[in-house]
């Protein structure tokens, strides 16, 4: 005889697994984060402690109002990048990250993500679905 309370428990169990990993949930729409960012990409509704203006290749932390960006082999931390007001960069499309450390650790995957051409709605998050592809394969195309 079947057993109906295991089939019960397990419709449980799969409805009950996204609850426990709600702080997981989706990434911010029209951004197009790839697969290898997706980590740092701001989850329900939080908007992330950085947010990165690739017109600028600047990121703005939020926290203490600085930008940090290149220069060279360094790099600056000023609230401002180079001749720029703070209101002219955040006025330009932006991208927001939850970053674990300094910038400079993402910034090579960052800057291939989102060029300076970059707009919102124009990422992989709203391209057709590719099946068979990887997704190793669609951030290296």
């Amino acid at each position: 005889m079947h057993s109906r309370p295991h089939l019960c428990f397990a419709l449980a169990l799969l409805l009950l697994l996204p609850a426990c990993n709600f702080k997981y949930g989706p990434t911010a729409r029209g951004y197009g984060y790839p697969a290898g960012l997706s980590a740092q990409a701001p989850r329900l509704g939080n908007a992330g402690n950085y947010t990165y203006y690739p017109r600028y290749e600047a990121y703005y932390h939020h926290d203490s109002k600085q930008f940090y960006y290149p220069s060279g082999k360094n790099w600056e931390v000023k609230p401002t990048v180079l001749n720029n007001s703070a209101q002219e960069i955040r006025a330009t499309s932006g991208v927001p990250f939850q970053l674990d450390t300094h910038p400079s650790k993402y910034h090579g995957q960052i800057k291939q993500a989102f060029p300076i051409t970059w707009t919102p709605g124009k990422g992989r998050a709203d391209e057709p679905y590719e099946f068979g592809r990887s997704g190793w394969e669609l951030d290296n195309r």
